[in-house]
């Protein structure tokens, strides 16, 4: 796979080559390298194509660094002083804020709620207190609001910008519009087919909804099949077309497109979710090893899910593209026809891959990271 090219400008965006008059109003600024590539995987369960947003940047990348390339900048020429946001102990989306927080000189507050803590989950939280995160413990995920406001109050002198759990606010959201139009202009260029079905975790749903718009402006048919991975109070059709009402309002009156059509583009599914957020599923640990043979890195929490829906798809596919014997009796020209279709391959599903390839290297011994960590969190891990 060749290296990505590095944009320097917002004008390099597909979303801004579309709509130049947005990069007027909408503040960007670079963080990762585009487009990501594609690649094709001839899997057990079938070929599946997937989307290397695990490639998006270093030292950290995966989703969220499209959506921070908006928020980020939106603080930076805001005045902020401090970035606040929330996730659970292992939240990717937390630690990628503290990353790209810390470069852009603005300290960070994470308000952070318990999860199954899992090797992956430790090494999250111990990362984002060697970046120098300053940590809020909430015991439950219906207490991130008001945790969120009284923040926002105790640190008004610093000017504190609120990024939502996940980055996923209309601003957010624009940072997957930009990734469907990539898409799009991958699959003109002939890099691969349009897809069917696009597959792609399902937390607080920016990417699912930044997608769709996307898709839809490009004009493809592609689906968004949005795996769920948390529980339905925060993964629900209502949240998604709140989002894509947002989002398609903050691009008017460039972009002109009928939200409920939008909404209809995406399936949220919950086959995957098991016994809940964070808890391993067998069907997640399979797409596990079989991406693994194929050089790729899933976790338990969301990817592992939302890959194991693709494979299913893929498998889908692949039985639909064997075909089968026509029936008896049919004349020559159906049987010409039945024999087209069969060779006529099925579409092949997209994965699109969302946890980052590399991590921040933790330069400190863990016990100096541990004795730093407020007791709330060290007790979450010593339950382990």
């Amino acid at each position: 796979m060749s290296e990505p090219d590095r944009p320097a400008d917002p004008s390099t965006l597909p979303l801004f080559q579309r709509f130049p008059a947005l990069a007027q109003r909408v503040r960007w600024q670079w963080l990762g390298r585009y487009p990501t590539p594609v690649q094709r995987l001839v899997l057990p369960a079938g070929a599946l194509w997937v989307k290397r947003d695990d490639l998006t940047a270093e030292p950290y990348g995966g989703n969220k660094v499209r959506k921070l390339e908006f928020l980020i900048a939106d603080a930076l020429g805001s005045g902020a002083g401090r970035l606040v946001t929330a996730g659970a102990l292992g939240s990717h989306h937390a630690l990628a804020t503290a990353v790209y927080g810390r470069a852009a000189g603005l300290p960070v507050t994470l308000v952070l709620f318990p999860q199954p803590v899992t090797p992956h989950v430790r090494r999250v939280l111990l990362t984002d207190v060697a970046l120098g995160a300053q940590l809020r413990f909430v015991p439950r995920l219906e207490l991130v609001p008001g945790a969120l406001l009284a923040l926002r109050w105790a640190a008004r002198r610093e000017r504190p910008y609120v990024i939502p759990p996940g980055g996923s606010d209309a601003l957010g959201t624009l940072g997957y519009v930009n990734a469907g139009l990539e898409l799009a202009q991958q699959v003109a260029a002939g890099t691969l087919p349009a897809p069917a079905e696009v597959h792609v975790a399902a937390g607080t749903l920016g990417t699912a909804a930044g997608l769709a718009i996307g898709l839809t402006l490009a004009g493809l048919e592609t689906r968004v099949a949005a795996t769920r991975i948390t529980g339905r109070v925060v993964t629900n059709e209502r949240t998604l077309g709140r989002l894509v009402r947002s989002a398609l309002a903050l691009l008017a009156p460039e972009v002109a497109l009928d939200a409920e059509q939008v909404v209809g583009r995406v399936e949220i599914r919950h086959g995957q979710i098991g016994a809940g957020y964070g808890r391993e599923t067998e069907a997640g640990r399979a797409a596990t090893v079989q991406l693994a043979a194929a050089g790729l890195e899933l976790d338990p929490t969301y990817t592992a899910k939302a890959a194991a829906e693709a494979l299913t798809a893929a498998c889908v596919a692949a039985s639909a593209g064997s075909g089968g014997a026509s029936g008896g009796g049919a004349d020559a020209r159906e049987g010409a026809r039945a024999a087209v279709r069969r060779a006529a391959p099925a579409p092949e599903p997209l994965f699109w891959h969302t946890l980052s390839a590399t991590e921040p290297p933790l330069d400190e011994e863990e016990a100096v990271l541990l004795a730093r960590l407020p007791e709330r969190f060290r007790r979450c891990l010593a339950a382990t």
